[in-house]
């Protein structure tokens, strides 16, 4: 179950990586465009705001997602280092069961109010839906990356209990 896991969640990150890099490029295209568009032509698209917005949207929330698996968020690690070893790692599956209960209630909430969004962006007619979605997505992701976390400090203590 890990090992599947952890390749499911090493495409997945290879995806986000690939759809950032061709997001920032995409964003770097469309706002140079409404630069030069503004300045010599003294008329810029409305439509490439609203559109940069987006895109950055997505790529901030696929980030944070895949970022509770590479351990890239803050953490307090004052408090972990009072608790011996073992304790620790009670303490990081407790952690990881409430990182995944707040992925799940963010999924389940973030899916309840798109449903909800009838408003469109006004430039591009695109609903403001998409502004949420990926909410709902880096939620299924931290819970993905908090399940695999729990595995991880499971097997960890099996193995400390066989030496």
């Amino acid at each position: 179950m890990r090992k599947v896991l952890e390749k499911i969640l090493r495409w997945v990150e290879n995806a986000v990586v690939g759809f950032s890099i061709a997001g920032v490029a995409f964003m770097v295209v469309i706002v140079f465009y409404q630069v030069i568009a503004r300045y010599f032509f003294n008329k810029p698209p409305k439509w490439t705001e609203e559109i940069a917005l987006v895109t950055m949207i997505w790529i901030a929330m696929l980030g944070a997602g895949i970022g509770l698996k590479n351990d890239i968020h803050v953490r307090v690690e004052v408090f972990m280092s009072v608790f011996p070893k073992k304790i620790q790692r009670f303490v990081e599956i407790a952690i990881m069961v409430l990182i995944g209960y707040f992925g799940v209630q963010m999924t389940r909430y973030t899916v309840m109010m798109v449903q909800r969004l009838p408003n469109r962006l006004a430039a591009t007619g695109i609903s403001v839906a998409w502004m949420y979605v990926p909410i709902a997505v880096c939620g299924v992701l931290v819970v993905m990356c908090a399940f695999l976390k729990i595995l991880e400090q499971i097997a960890s203590l099996k193995e400390g209990r066989k030496r």
